[in-house]
């Protein structure tokens, strides 16, 4: 916190550039994995033991932040979240997901209705998310535009991850999918 006074108005000039200008700084777009033992009881000699750990650069996550911030408020503002959207809602959360399938439940139950639930883990879905469809539901389904959309497009290309293992580290390989 000593050094907050110096640090801020660099940082804060260069993540208004980022923003005026359409263009994420390439410098911050590797991520370093590191595979991290899931239970400290698990055999270290197995891979499936292991799940990866992507972690961003902290100046990175400062502007992900400022942008969801945004993002979050042209969605309210504009009506754009779909009504049944909990994830990434403010207000909202798995508990009022959950909350309204007991309810639909509880209400199909009273009615005399006969339900079946099928559950999916989508825990990894942003992993898979295709760069080109993002873009392009970002532009016609939510009206994103012009410099914002530059920045999006910018933000999502040119990703790149290196495995970091003990003091190894991987030569750099693209990342075409995931968020």
């Amino acid at each position: 916190m000593e050094c907050l006074d110096t640090l801020l108005p660099s940082l804060t000039a260069l993540v208004n550039s980022s923003l005026s200008s359409g263009v994420f700084p390439e410098v911050f777009k590797t991520a370093l994995v590191t595979p991290l033992l899931k239970k400290k009881s698990l055999d270290q000699n197995e891979l499936k033991n292991y799940r990866p750990v992507s972690n961003l650069s902290f100046v990175s996550k400062i502007i992900e932040k400022l942008v969801l911030s945004q993002l979050s408020d042209h969605l309210s503002a504009n009506s754009l979240y779909n009504r049944f959207q909990s994830a990434y809602r403010p207000g909202h959360s798995t508990e009022t997901a959950l909350l309204k399938i007991v309810n639909d439940l509880l209400l199909a139950l009273d009615d005399g209705n006969v339900s079946l639930l099928a559950l999916l883990d989508l825990s990894a879905a942003f992993d898979t998310i295709d760069h080109s469809i993002l873009l392009h539901r970002l532009h016609h389904d939510f009206g994103i535009q012009g410099t914002a959309l530059d920045w999006f497009s910018s933000y999502l290309t040119n990703r790149t991850q290196s495995v970091s293992i003990h003091c190894y580290t991987s030569e750099p390989a693209p990342i075409s999918f995931g968020v």
